[in-house]
């Protein structure tokens, strides 16, 4: 990015967008550090608490992470003794990656997401119905486009996965 196009003043929904997701990094940073993690780190655990024991390639789908990035953290997450690393009884040639309990980690998730969470119900009691569902259709769409765009970007050190050439200014 060019300074000129850094000093533009960027669209009023796109500013807003780059708001709402500092907000949600910094806020999300902020849980990860009360346990230690990185930001990454502790999404990871939280697909972890959502889906139950799963593969590394799973977590990745959910994130758009390499595999091979998932595998790097689920090592250091399994050093800090958040998880287990085991063999599918169901499939013995994959390995599944099982979040252990944790009841400091649960309390400190809880002290920080409950507060938060009536916050959000207060939000929610000021739309409709149909407006909630716009809203939702909204962020599953906003999902999908992150994480195929955070699965774009994990390869773009990968010259073999480039689609398009690199401009020679860059």
């Amino acid at each position: 990015m060019t300074q000129a196009a850094a000093s533009e003043k960027p669209a009023p929904t796109n500013l807003l967008g780059r708001e709402f997701s500092t907000a949600v990094v910094v806020f999300h940073e902020a849980i990860g550090r009360l346990l230690g993690l990185s930001a990454v780190e502790r999404k990871c655990v939280d697909v972890l608490r959502r889906l139950g024991p799963v593969t590394a390639g799973t977590i990745a789908e959910h994130t758009g992470l390499t595999t091979g990035a998932v595998t790097g953290l689920m090592d250091r997450l399994e050093k800090a003794g958040y998880v287990r690393r085991e063999r599918d009884p169901h499939d013995r040639r994959k390995v599944v990656v099982q979040l252990l309990p944790n009841e400091e980690m649960d309390a400190l998730l809880a002290a920080a997401f409950g507060p938060f969470g009536d916050d959000m119900a207060k939000i929610a009691a000021n739309y409709s119905e149909a407006e909630r569902r716009v809203i939702a259709d909204w962020i599953a769409r906003t999902t999908e486009a992150l994480v195929a765009n955070t699965h774009r970007i994990m390869t773009l050190d990968q010259p073999e996965l480039h689609t398009r050439p690199m401009s020679s200014h860059t």
